[in-house]
């Protein structure tokens, strides 16, 4: 049979499987079974690689197992063999639990799908041509991932995942899920507060060299500027109060951005767990699994993802606390930079000649106080969007 034939899979279906510790299969469902085309007795007390598909790149197999390895939770992309030959493409989510994994599976089809498969083919021919073994491949993926755009593989997955569930529910035509729909919003606005963060120092970079060419500028009209001498002396104490601020400011928004990715990890993987347990519950083909065994397996696994994606949003307001307290600190040197400011401009006035290059000075002390204290502002006002959304999201996590 061709292998570019697909075995039947659809969207509205999901699976799981799950191995003991050196990936031998142990249970799964009957979309397992089915889509695999393998009997159970063919099937179970086997190594999973049974179903691996031969044009799949061994470096993602590589970072799969090293990661599972060190107890953490990963999601890949997979192209699967049935016993026919057919294949079935997979998004796999595989938790480490105890005595081995599990892994659940929906069908993919973002964006971020057809884009893998495209890579999954060139590191494919690299391994063929190059003899690359399995921990060189998974080198040669985790560059592909940075070059897509992503800080990290585990930036990549959790995207890619959430991705999937959202595009999952526009194929089968049904309404956004109520955690994406908020957690989107929380990653947007994550997202602002870091880049706004990382704004307020390049606007204040624009104006570093200010107090020494203030200096400069007083020094050379003379004794006449000697106070905008002072001014200069005050504005460098405070810029360099103002600069360790917003390095602290820059690494706190980062901080609340990391802990919002987190959150949206734990999130999608318990709207993952909770609709395989749906789905599982109510299956009635008979098999040689203990469904009751499975369902409390599965039961306990999107309890835990619930309770880190609960840990997750309290993070989160934590974070966000730091990073409002440190805003209120950068406030109170932003209303100090205004009163230099004034001051420098009032000197300024007072001296007949040479003031020009003065005033251009000072007004680009104006120009990043006034910007300052607009993002300021602004930050304040997404900073609250934020809580909102966390604080609806955990009500919806409870239900």
């Amino acid at each position: 049979m061709s292998k570019d034939r697909e075995s039947d899979f659809d969207f509205d279906e999901l699976f799981f499987s799950r191995t003991d510790k050196r990936g031998v299969i142990a249970s799964g469902n009957s979309v397992f079974q089915r889509v695999s085309q393998y009997e159970w007795e063919e099937m179970l007390d086997r190594p999973h690689k049974v179903v691996r598909h031969p044009e799949m790149p061994r470096g993602v197999f590589s970072l799969l197992w090293d990661t599972i390895a060190q107890d953490k939770m990963i999601g890949a992309y997979i192209n699967n063999r049935a016993k026919d030959g057919s294949n079935y493409w997979v998004f796999a989510l595989v938790s480490p639990i105890e005595d081995g994994y599990l892994s659940v599976r929906l069908k993919p089809s973002s964006n971020f799908f057809e884009i893998l498969k495209e890579k999954y083919s060139e590191l494919t021919q690299l391994e063929s041509r190059k003899k690359l073994s399995p921990s060189q491949s998974q080198e040669i993926l985790l560059t592909m991932v940075t070059e897509l755009g992503f800080e990290s593989y585990e930036h990549f997955m959790i995207e890619a995942l959430m991705q999937e569930l959202e595009s999952r529910q526009k194929v089968l035509g049904e309404a956004p899920i109520e955690e994406l729909k908020l957690l989107r919003k929380a990653l947007e606005s994550g997202s602002f507060l870091q880049e706004k963060s990382e704004g307020i120092f390049e606007e204040y970079k624009k104006t570093s060299l200010v107090p020494m060419n203030l200096e400069v500028q007083a020094a050379r009209i003379g004794e006449e500027a000697a106070s905008m001498a002072t001014i200069s002396t005050q504005y460098d104490d405070l810029a360099k109060e103002i600069q360790d601020e917003i390095n602290k400011f820059m690494e706190s928004g980062k901080l609340v951005q990391e802990k919002v990715k987190d959150c949206q990890f734990f999130v999608c993987n318990s709207i993952l767990q909770r609709e395989i347990y749906n789905f599982f519950e109510k299956e009635t083909k008979p098999s040689p699994i203990q469904k009751a065994n499975e369902m409390q397996i599965l039961a306990q696994l999107q309890e835990q993802q619930i309770r880190e994606a609960k840990t997750s949003l309290v993070e989160i307001q934590t974070e966000f606390s730091e990073f409002k307290k440190v805003c209120n600190d950068v406030k109170k040197l932003a209303i100090g930079l205004e009163m230099v400011s004034i001051s420098g401009k009032i000197e300024a006035a007072k001296l007949n000649r040479n003031s020009g290059e003065l005033s251009g000075l000072l007004d680009q002390l104006s120009i990043f106080k006034d910007s300052l204290k607009k993002s300021l502002t602004e930050i304040n006002d997404i900073g609250n969007e934020l809580v909102h959304q966390i604080t609806q999201m955990n009500k919806v996590l409870i239900k």
